[in-house]
C-alpha cells in the first residue's frame, strides 16, 4: 500500500498499527457496555493490528520478472 519502505520504516509501521490497535482493543475491554475482558480486547486488538500491519507493508502487485539471461560470446 505504501511502495517500497526502508526496513526501518516497515518496522516502525508495523509496531504503529499495533500498537495503535491493541489500545483500541485495551478501550474496548474496558467499557463497561460491552460485555469483554480487558485480555480478550487486547488480543483481539492484537491481532487486527498484525492483519493491518500486513496489509500496511505488503506488496500486492509485485510481479514475478522473467530471468535475465546473459549469453556469453566465447572467442
Amino acid at each position: 500500500m505504501f511502495g517500497p519502505l526502508p526496513p526501518l520504516h516497515k518496522w516502525v509501521l508495523v509496531l504503529a498499527a499495533v500498537l495503535v490497535c491493541m489500545g483500541i482493543g485495551f478501550w474496548v475491554g474496558a467499557v463497561p457496555e460491552i460485555p469483554l475482558n480487558i485480555r480478550v480486547g487486547l488480543v483481539a486488538g492484537a491481532g487486527a493490528g498484525i492483519a493491518a500491519a500486513f496489509v500496511l507493508v505488503h506488496d500486492f502487485h509485485r510481479r514475478q520478472r522473467p530471468p535475465v539471461r546473459v549469453r556469453r560470446h566465447e572467442p
